[in-house]
């Protein structure tokens, strides 16, 4: 029986819930391993990995479910699983790409993929600059934030050069951009180069932010646009993931943009609102990309 671990903080989380429960239905064996109860060891040619205090078994998958605060560390365990021959679904080094904001546009140009106006800096000198060229309203944005955490817009060039002034001093680095305007957009979700669902968001009256965890309301979108299908599958392949969300807005001339690639995306919103089993897709094709021989023991 394979077994297959989950890399999560949480395990009542809905998307660990079912995870958990799409692996022991196909017949493998489910492991839960809390990030932050780890201890990883190098000890000269050798590396192992202890839970708690006993050591880890191998595992034929993993699963990450990794939330922002933790990426590094996730990474670092990512690694440790790939170097056992575990099969990773996101590499540690496709999900550090992808949590950086900037980094991952970076990545996304070069691969041909359009996204929002964005300008990074660390100097107070270039602010008044990135506000002239963004125009506003423009939103700035932490660098790894995730669920709408950490977005906030500005209405004037008064309020933009106040907010961007807080977060240069906090942080000494910003990243704005520019403000679309609308109030939804699309998360379309891709697995080993395959759209397999999507769905539409809507902002709240109450907020900008089409987040669900913002209150944003959601429904099926099973009619997506085969040009918004190429573009997600091209922008998840850019970032090395095996399984990521991708968030595209229509800009004023209705071109679609990417705003940005969620190596972790949430199951809840998108299975309920379109009725299918995710994380049962998931599962089986993680399953199907697993090598043979099965994952070597440590040594």
């Amino acid at each position: 029986m394979p077994r297959v671990a989950i890399l999560s903080r949480h395990a009542e989380l809905y998307s660990t819930r079912r995870l958990l429960d799409a692996v022991a239905a196909v017949g493998a064996e489910p492991v839960l391993i809390q990030p932050e109860r780890c201890l990883l060891l190098l000890d000269e040619m050798q590396a192992h990995l202890y839970y708690g205090s006993a050591l880890v078994a191998p595992c034929a998958a993993v699963i990450p479910r990794v939330g922002g605060p933790i990426t590094h560390l996730g990474s670092r365990l990512l690694r440790y699983f790939a170097g056992a021959g575990s099969r990773c679904l996101n590499t540690a080094e496709s999900l550090e790409l992808s949590r950086d904001k900037f980094a991952s546009l970076q990545a996304l140009v070069t691969a041909g993929v359009a996204v929002p106006k964005t300008a990074y800096f660390t100097q107070m000198e270039q602010r008044d600059l990135a506000i002239s060229v963004l125009g506003t309203p423009l939103v700035h944005k932490l660098l790894h934030g995730s669920q709408g955490v950490g977005v906030h817009l500005a209405d004037t060039p008064m309020v933009a050069r106040g907010m961007l002034d807080t977060f240069l001093h906090l942080q000494h680095e910003a990243m704005a951009q520019r403000f679309l305007g609308g109030r939804q957009d699309f998360r379309v979700l891709v697995l080993f180069g395959e759209v397999i669902a999507a769905m539409r968001r809507e902002a709240s009256t109450k907020d900008f932010r089409s987040n669900l965890h913002c209150g944003g309301r959601a429904r099926a979108l099973p009619d997506l646009p085969e040009e918004w299908a190429a573009i997600a599958r091209r922008s998840v392949a850019a970032l090395g993931l095996g399984f990521a969300g991708v968030d595209i807005m229509l800009d004023k001339d209705h071109s679609p943009l990417v705003l940005e690639v969620n190596p972790v995306p949430s199951l809840e919103g998108i299975e309920r609102v379109t009725g299918q089993d995710i994380a049962g897709r998931l599962v089986k094709a993680l399953l199907d990309e697993i090598p043979f021989p099965s994952p070597r023991p440590p040594p």
